[in-house]
Order: C-alpha cells, then structure tokens, then sequence
C-alpha cells in the first residue's frame, strides 16, 4: 500500500500487515497533534518505508515523529525499542480499522464508541490492562 501526505510531496510504502490500530490519548500526542487523541497504526519497522520526499524529525519527549518537511504533516513515530513504526491513522483513510484506545487515563474526556478503553496499555503492549470506567 502506498500513502501520501495532504500535499503529496512525501509518499510512504507499507508491505507489511498491522500489528494494530488504535486511538491514543496520551499527553504526547494530544500536545504534538493539537488533538485530544489520535488514530495510530503500528507495523514493523521494516514494513514502512519513506520512498518519495523530505522530511523532517521532531521529538517532543523522546520519541522521534517524521513530518512532511513542506507541508508538515505528521508521518511516523519511530517505536524504535520495539523495532516498529507507527502511521498516523488519518494517512490510511478508510483503511484506519481501529480496535481500541490507549492512554485513556491522560484522556481530555470519554470517547464511548464500544472499543476497549485501556487506562494504559494492554498487556500485548507491555501494560497492564487496566481499564478507564467510562
């Protein structure tokens, strides 16, 4: 699958399949995005690739963000400690098949759509799946 950015100057390329698709509402993203959360898409790192464009890196914290260099669009996450990348979900367009929220305890307020709300993460992601009672 291929992607692009709003202005098309960067394209990506996934060949790999998910490992999953998720809102997040921590801290981070909602101060990077200027959103109360986001659509994230995790792959393997080496399923996605930058093929056309240039880009520019930014890390608020410690996790390093890709960015459109021209019309600054937020591209990747680097999740480099576990060897993987994250897509940010609105680039995937109908493809962005979410299957839980994660953070949930930064959220700004309840989302109730029927998906898991973990507080944290789930316990396939290193958490401890707890969840927010919303």
């Amino acid at each position: 699958m291929e992607l692009a950015c709003p202005c098309n100057a960067v394209k990506l390329r996934i060949s790999a399949d998910p490992v999953a698709h998720f809102w997040c509402h921590c801290a981070d993203c909602q101060t990077v995005h200027g959103a109360a959360y986001v659509a994230e898409a995790v792959y393997p790192a080496d399923g996605v690739e930058v093929i056309e464009g240039d880009t520019t890196s930014f890390a608020l914290k410690t996790t390093p963000r890709l960015s459109c260099a021209k019309c600054a669009t937020r591209l990747i996450i680097e999740l480099d400690g576990i060897g993987m990348r994250s897509i940010n979900g609105y680039l995937l367009g109908d493809a962005f098949k979410p299957s839980l929220h994660i953070n949930c305890s930064e959220a700004i307020a309840p989302v109730r759509d029927g998906l898991p709300h973990y507080a944290a993460m789930p316990a396939a992601f290193g958490g401890d799946d707890r969840f927010v009672d919303w």
